[in-house]
């Protein structure tokens, strides 16, 4: 049996190589990536066509049955991606009928993993703030079953490594911090300036740059510029200090802040937190149907009224969500049924082309006492983690695992990044080669990959109103209202749907909360006297 393989529609995510049981996939890189099927070790056994989110595979003889669904519902959510899981989770909790559809044949999307060779390969999310994160905080008013693992259980504060190409190393961030700044005085500005951050009532426009939000505290300091965009703007949205706002850097790094007390991660890594969701919804009869594909978002009379399955099923529903982002939004969805200006908005989103290398190691290349590391100074800023330092088991005994993440440049010749970035590892970890014994490497680019990766050309307010112009349809996942670090920023717009849907004042927006508002204004008042304690030092 040979299986088709559509070369061109490849983004690299390299999904098929670390999925193929029988390992007969691989991913050649060039400038671009394509996978290759060595013959003599494919069982035909099919479970390459439901991998790729892009569809690379084609063999219709393969083609698994179809799953077996009723003719209605009175939710469909379409995606089973993190966003997609705690929304299906939250209505099949409240008692609605709900029906989640992933094409794929895993649920989780970016934020779970598959396992390789005994190391949890993480599909995308490298990291999970821990049990205080907006993610954390959401799995546990849904009830999903998770148990986490934070700073406090491994006794240590695994601390952020910064590495400088001048070769200077710090060995936590109020080290590098306090250096680039210059002692006490600076500090005292960085202080006020997070006085300022924690301030519910300091708010600035939607044009304001995460640059100019620096200067108007911390001016003509080049390098202490460059830390934030290492540290926050790259780590957290892929984004450069000039095209992230003020707004949202504010937010973010209050949520960072907020979060690091309690940093850590579920015990079993991002897939336990799928699989907690998962049972979520199977506990209260819900259905969730993999490798089962949306064709089309039925539209009566200008409502939503269910989908068509790519079997040709049309089942009906009530509410409709979509979690496949804009790109597949405007697939499912004639353009006429939107308003133009919103049709335009969607068509230039501006994708992230991002790039992550997972390396399993014999020897924790971070050490015991770091659980991150940034680079600053080459020519690609790399945030690494090391899911490993919280949970040995993401790892085959004795072994450890980092994942390397960047955002690439133009033209995204493939090959070259990941030469750029093998450099770059090989000078920050002395015996490099000597130390790895696997590496994956994982290219997020193309429609699906890239727009659902870290940034959609938007940020905070400007991303999409999770109520879409069509009555009965809903939109929640990365590329929807909300903001923070990284995917934290998804239970946000999970939250506004199932506020909105279920009128349950126990998905209020927390944020908007009086009680929440005068607490960062005391810890506003806080930083405000370290920034004077700074000064008095002088």
């Amino acid at each position: 049996m040979t299986i088709q393989i559509h070369a061109n529609a490849c983004s690299g995510c390299n999904y098929c190589t670390i999925s193929c049981p029988a390992e007969a996939i691989s991913l050649k890189i060039s400038d671009i990536a394509f996978p290759i099927i060595a013959q003599d070790l494919c069982t035909s056994c099919g479970e390459c066509l439901y991998f790729c989110p892009n569809n690379v595979f084609e063999a219709p003889e393969l083609a698994a049955p179809p799953v077996k669904l009723d003719r209605s519902y009175d939710v469909i959510v379409i995606g089973a991606g993190i966003g997609g899981l705690m929304t299906a989770a939250g209505l099949s909790k409240a008692g609605k009928k709900v029906a989640l559809f992933e094409q794929m044949s895993f649920i989780g999307g970016k934020y779970t993993h598959r396992v390789y060779r005994g190391y949890a390969i993480s599909t995308a999310a490298w990291t999970c703030p821990g049990p205080n994160s907006r993610i954390g905080r959401l799995c546990l008013k849904l009830g999903a079953p998770i148990e986490w693992v934070t700073v406090h259980d491994v006794k240590a504060r695994g601390d952020h490594w910064v590495v400088m190409k001048d070769g200077r190393r710090f060995t936590s961030l109020d080290e590098a911090q306090s250096t680039i700044v210059g002692g006490s005085a600076g500090m005292a500005k960085v202080y006020s300036w997070i006085s300022d951050m924690y301030h519910p009532g300091k708010c600035y426009s939607d044009e304001m740059t995460t640059r100019e939000y620096i200067r108007k505290f911390i001016s003509e300091n080049p390098l202490y510029e460059q830390y934030v965009e290492t540290i926050i703007t790259y780590c957290f949205a892929s984004q450069t200090v000039d095209n992230f706002s003020a707004m949202e850097t504010k937010r973010a790094i209050v949520d960072s802040i907020e979060q690091m007390a309690d940093w850590g991660t579920a015990v079993g890594g991002t897939g336990a937190i799928v699989d907690g969701l998962a049972k979520v919804i199977h506990d209260h009869q819900g259905v969730i149907a993999e490798r089962t594909k949306v064709d089309k978002i039925l539209v009566e009379d200008g409502i939503a009224t269910g989908v068509r399955l790519a079997d040709g099923r049309e089942i009906k529903a009530e509410t409709v969500i979509h979690n496949g982002g804009i790109h597949r939004l405007l697939q499912l969805v004639n353009e006429h049924y939107f308003p133009s200006d919103y049709i335009e908005r969607l068509k230039h989103v501006i994708p992230a082309n991002v790039a992550a290398l997972i390396l399993g190691t014999h020897i924790p290349l971070l050490g015991s006492a770091h659980s991150l590391l940034h680079t600053m100074g080459w020519q690609r800023t790399l945030n690494c983690y090391a899911p490993t330092f919280f949970d040995p088991k993401l790892a085959p005994s004795g072994k450890h695992a980092l994942d390397v993440f960047w955002v690439m440049q133009p033209p995204y010749d493939l090959q070259h990044e990941l030469e750029l970035v093998l450099a770059e590892l090989r000078e920050v970890f002395p015996g490099f080669d000597e130390k790895v014994d696997i590496m994956i490497p994982m290219f997020f680019t193309g429609a699906w990959t890239a727009e659902m990766a870290h940034r959609i050309g938007q940020s905070g307010v400007d991303r999409l109103d999770p109520v879409s112009p069509i009555p009965n349809l809903y939109l929640v996942g990365y590329d929807c209202i909300g903001y923070g670090m990284a995917g934290d920023i998804i239970p946000h717009g999970v939250e506004r749907v199932l506020y909105t849907i279920l009128g349950d004042p126990s998905y209020a927006p927390r944020d908007e909360k009086t009680t929440i508002r005068a607490g960062k204004w005391f810890k506003s008042q806080v930083f405000r006297l370290m920034a004077l304690g700074q000064r008095l030092k002088r």
